[in-house]
């Protein structure tokens, strides 16, 4: 199933079946899942950081100016995680990345994950990925490590997101890894992580 596919599916059994199993959201009781809210808030970013051709959107360039050297930013958007194998999974989560300018150095996390899980429909799953200290430069580079609980399934999940800042001034910013080292129930699987963010503030003017 490919991303596109999982986030569709998702977006299906939550508009169809009132929160489609485990979990039911941040509010079960609303009637309405906010995962919903939320899928539409990740599809919104995904297409201004990353464009849909379909749509005629065009993503953000690469950033070719120089980093700012001093302040901090914060990013936020959305990570993807896909895996391969018996029971395929989708899941997608929020995601934090704290810049450093002038130390050159970042951190951050990927976590409130939810999913669709063969035979239990969407759940929620519990734990985080964690972004160790990474530095900063026009290129990404960010180690992660982390373990991922829900509907049966226990994740853990590690490796080196690469990417890069995109705009200029720096808009948003793109990684993925494509071979991380993933384990799903104590068996090894191929699958992708993706993470796109946004400033949740104006960036430190650059030099």
């Amino acid at each position: 199933m490919g991303f596109r596919a999982g986030w569709w599916t998702i977006c299906v059994i939550l508009s169809g079946c009132g929160g489609g199993g485990g979990g039911g959201g941040d509010n079960p009781g609303s009637g309405i899942d906010p995962r919903l809210a939320r899928l539409d808030i990740y599809e919104s970013q995904r297409i201004r950081v990353l464009g849909d051709p379909e749509a005629g959107a065009m993503g953000m360039a690469p950033t070719a100016g120089a980093l700012p050297v001093a302040g901090g930013v914060q990013f936020a958007g959305f990570a993807t995680l896909r895996v391969e194998g018996a029971q395929q999974l989708v899941l997608i989560g929020d995601a934090q990345l704290d810049v450093d300018f002038g130390t050159a150095r970042s951190s951050g996390r990927m976590d409130r994950f939810f999913g669709t899980v063969p035979g239990s429909g969407v759940q929620d799953f519990g734990g985080e990925i964690t972004i160790s200290d990474a530095p900063v430069a026009r290129d990404l580079d960010l180690s992660y490590a982390g373990a991922l609980t829900g509907g049966g399934q226990q994740l853990a999940v590690s490796g080196q997101l690469t990417g890069l800042f995109l705009g200029d001034p720096i808009t948003g910013l793109s990684a993925a890894d494509l071979d991380p080292l993933l384990v799903q129930n104590g068996v090894i699987r191929s699958g992708t992580l993706v993470l796109v963010a946004e400033p949740t503030a104006p960036e430190p003017v650059a030099p």
